[in-house]
């Protein structure tokens, strides 16, 4: 295998694969590249790369370029283009709400070898037919969107005019509606850029009738291809599908390369590839997050209506991600044409249900064999290698005849599975068995090898079912499980004691690299707390893994707000603005471990802004000249820290020990004995409408609130040596640690209003979470009490139900209240009572939510 390996060309795009047999679909470390015009050697692009498969787009036609990536040199050739026409002088247009007809025409009067381009922007449309030699070809930001309106739809026939199958449903000749993209006896289609085919499941009524029919046809897909030729797909995202998304039937020589393919997780039968009766199909370098299996491989299905009818041989999936989805790769439960000659090879799958599966049961029939599984990962696959020849499918699924273990007749619809490989392989965080093989009496599963296979297992795992049959005891931490089956073992190292590291580990790594790489300063480059949070969490993952990558995060982004002089963007000590101290701390941290003097310069002038700080007459801080005579438990968090820190870094005692007071002051003037939480702000004045006239305590607990002060609380122990007032401080988190531990959600989260899970519209909110984890996570490191296991499950809580999709594909963290205070702030008064804080917006990916589940995540990787 070249280091360098062209997968696809056009005219005007190319896709490579770069170093593919020593990587999965991430390289181990990023490959700098360079693309350049051969007979000049003058560049033309040039970037860097994260992923083994990646494409360049912007090309000329028919033009000689030269790739330079990692150290190696490869020339190629674009592609002819005998036209090259935008959709826009076509007649679309992006305020039609369907461009359908004008997409049609213009198609359709392509010559052979041309080009159809969509520049950026949504491209409403309902069913496009495709025909052969044309290139779609969708730029960065350009959407193909599929319409609602079922009405719009075509319906395919189950049969052409010649009696062949065309429209398709589950193995089966049966109606369909057209799909977004359709190809009929085509060859020559290229699909290709870096837009989008949006299909439109979530639009419309699609997900709600997805095993029935209406007006007598199947759900659509967002590509399907019937009997097609040479087919390329790259670049591009398909997501949000009616019912499969790639679906090609009798098809052969197609490559689908570097794309995304997803869908909401709870979207019904949302398979991501489905190649059927298909031959010759490769799968490089996509990435699946899907509602149902990522990669079904099928060869149609016995029935009374007619199935295709056609093996499907020659399936080659390679460097490919699979995140989420019940099946990473699946073979059946449709394959009564027989499926052989698959192999995958140098994979990820995570958070799948299983790994590799073949499922069937008698009266399919067809022959599964030669199949190889090498060089791959698994992390959190429920079961990782599943053979199953009683899969309870079909209205008779579960009848005797299909879930009998006495022995029938064997005849052509007993299903026969042979001559099955896997090596090489980690699988971490399993749930159920390593492996589970369930064949029938009386047509045993034959030669199946496993060797170099590495197990461990998930600590929190249940006993459940390995497989879907009827008569399967459940199990947890199993072994490999082989009934009817002939499995050979060789070299299987099973690691019982417990995951060697967090399931999600590298996944999150991803996420919280891509975010500081992409990461605009908050406030258009002024200091301020935002930004501060997220030098929070690159320093905290820094020292949890020495990797330089933080470090130069963390430089590249607090070099950016602080010049020479350690003047800083915006600031102004006047304002007296507690919140824009807590980027101070990113400055000591620099100013001890850099020989460049800016840093402690400009924590100097914060420091010197906290000295003349006006203060409450109970001693804390104000907590902003515009909020005068109040003290909010986000300027605990703000403040306090950066001054111990300073204090310790610069020989200040003094400052240490003020911090210790005034946090246990502002503790003391905002604690509430009856619910024994803290009150979000207290007005010393008792003059503010929010403030209680006795108390000056405003109405309600807001939980990032909160979060701000058990964050504060357990920083400032880590600063402060032994004796009154750390003792103090501790006794303090210790009862806030008992009393948030009785007010988590059912899987171990946060409300908004921590105290109200009556309150109509309450929800899981991530900041608090993540600051919460954090904090109980950093006082089980500091011996302050066995809070860790709290802080674990609301950190996994997190990963595993508050990211999100968004309308770029990206992963993002979700349910972050953007802001919320007290008094008058853009026209609104915020009253503080438990509803305002519901009124609040959303936003996800906020960095007052990321910085801390940074924090928690660099805990968690400080311990494995």
């Amino acid at each position: 295998m070249t280091a360098i390996e062209l997968l696809a060309v056009s005219a005007r795009t190319v896709t490579f694969a770069v170093f593919s047999g020593e990587n999965k679909y991430f390289l181990k470390a990023p490959v700098s590249w360079r693309l350049a015009m051969e007979s000049t050697d003058e560049t033309v692009a040039e970037g860097v790369s994260e992923r083994t498969v990646f494409s360049i787009n912007g090309l000329e036609p028919h033009t000689a370029y030269r790739l330079v990536a990692g150290g190696e040199v490869f020339d190629f050739v674009t592609g002819n283009e005998s036209a090259f026409v935008d959709v826009a002088a076509c007649g679309a247009s992006l305020q039609s709400e369907n461009n359908a007809p004008a997409l049609q025409k213009a198609i359709d009067g392509l010559p052979e070898g041309a080009t159809l381009r969509f520049g950026p922007g949504v491209w409403k449309s309902g069913p496009l037919f495709l025909k052969s030699g044309l290139t779609l070809q969708l730029d960065a930001g350009a959407v193909l969107y599929g319409i609602a309106d079922r009405d719009q739809y075509p319906i395919l026939p189950a049969r052409d005019e010649d009696g062949r199958v065309l429209g398709t449903w589950e193995g089966v000749a049966e109606a369909c509606y057209a799909s977004l993209l359709t190809a009929v006896n085509a060859s020559g289609i290229a699909i290709v850029g870096g837009g989008v085919i949006d299909a439109g499941g979530d639009r419309g009524d699609w997900w709600s009738w997805h095993k029935e029919t209406r007006n007598g046809a199947r759900r659509p897909r967002s590509l399907f291809l019937n009997r097609c030729e040479h087919v390329t797909v790259t670049g591009v995202t398909v997501r949000n599908s009616p019912a499969w998304m790639v679906h090609p039937v009798f098809t052969r020589d197609m490559l689908v390369a570097d794309v995304k393919i997803e869908s909401d997780p709870d979207s019904p039968n949302t398979d991501g590839f489905d190649p059927e009766c298909c031959e010759n199909v490769r799968m490089r370098g996509i990435r699946f997050s899907v509602g149902d299996d990522c990669i079904a491989i099928k060869a149609g299905k016995r029935d009374p209506k007619g199935g295709l009818d056609g093996p499907t041989r020659n399936i080659r999936i390679e460097n490919c991600f699979m995140e989420c989805g019940h099946g990473g790769v699946v073979i059946g439960s449709e394959m009564s044409g027989t499926v052989s000659g698959v192999t995958v090879a140098r994979c990820e799958m995570r958070d799948t249900d299983r790994g590799l599966r073949v499922k069937t049961r008698r009266g399919r029939g067809g022959f599964v064999s030669r199949i190889l599984v090498e060089d791959c990962d698994m992390d959190n696959v429920v079961s990782p290698f599943v053979m199953n020849a009683f899969y309870f499918c079909d209205a008779d699924g579960k009848s005797d005849y299909v879930q009998s273990r006495d022995p029938h007749p064997a005849s052509a619809v007993t299903p026969r599975m042979s001559d099955i490989t896997f090596r090489r392989i980690v699988a971490r965080n399993v749930h159920t068995a390593a492996a589970a093989f369930y064949g029938l009496p009386e047509m045993p599963i034959e030669n199946v090898t496993i060797e170099d296979y590495t197990v461990s297992y998930a600590p929190d795992a249940e006993a459940q079912p390995p497989v879907m049959a009827c008569h399967i005891d459940s199990v947890r931490h199993g072994g490999i499980i082989a009934e009817n089956a002939a499995v050979t073992a060789r070299n299987v190292v099973f690691v019982r004691e417990g995951a060697e590291e967090p399931y999600y580990r590298q996944a999150l790594l991803r996420y919280c690299d891509e975010y500081a790489a992409d990461y605009r300063a908050y406030k258009g480059g002024a200091l301020c707390y935002e930004d501060g949070c997220l030098y929070r969490g690159l320093i905290a993952l820094y020292e949890a893994t020495g990797e330089v990558r933080w470090f130069d995060h963390l430089v590249r982004h607090v070099s950016a707000q602080v010049d020479e002089d350690g003047v800083m963007n915006g600031y102004a000590a006047e304002d007296f603005n507690i919140d824009n101290i807590l980027s101070g701390r990113a400055l000591v941290w620099l100013a001890r471990r850099t020989d460049d003097p800016r840093y402690r310069k400009a924590a100097d002038r914060l420091v010197a802004q906290l000295a003349d700080h006006p203060r409450v007459k109970e001693g804390p801080h104000w907590h902003k000249h515009r909020y005068p005579e109040q003290v909010w438990l986000d300027g605990l968090y703000m403040g306090l820290p950066f001054k111990a820190e300073y204090g310790l870094a610069f020989d200040r005692p003094d400052l240490v020990a003020e911090a210790a007071d005034e946090l246990l002051a502002g503790l003391e003037l905002t604690y509430d004995a009856d619910s024994r939480l803290y009150r979000h702000a207290y007005d010393s004045a008792k003059a503010q409408p929010w403030a209680n006239p006795d108390t000056g305590q405003s109405p309600a607990h807001w939980s990032r609130a909160i979060g701000w002060a058990a964050m504060a609380m357990v920083d400032l122990i880590e600063c402060l040596p032994e004796g009154e007032k750390r003792d103090a401080i501790v006794v303090r988190w210790a009862a806030l640690a008992e009393r948030l531990a009785a007010l988590r959600t059912a899987d171990g989260r946060w409300l908004q209003v921590p105290d109200r899970p009556d309150l109509g519209g309450n929800y899981a909110e991530s900041s608090a979470t993540a600051m919460f984890a954090y904090a109980y996570l950093k006082a089980d490191r500091l011996r302050l009490g066995a809070g860790a296991a709290i802080g674990r499950k609301a950190f996994e809580a997190l990963y595993k139900n508050a990211f999100e999709v968004d309308a770029d594909g990206r992963r993002v963290l979700g349910a972050i209240v953007c802001v919320a205070g007290l008094g008058g702030f853009n026209g609104q008064y915020r009253d503080g009572t438990p509803g305002y804080y519901l009124t609040e917006a959303i936003n996800p990916d906020d960095i007052k939510g990321v910085g801390p589940f940074m924090m928690g995540f660099a805990e968690l990787l400080a311990r494995s």
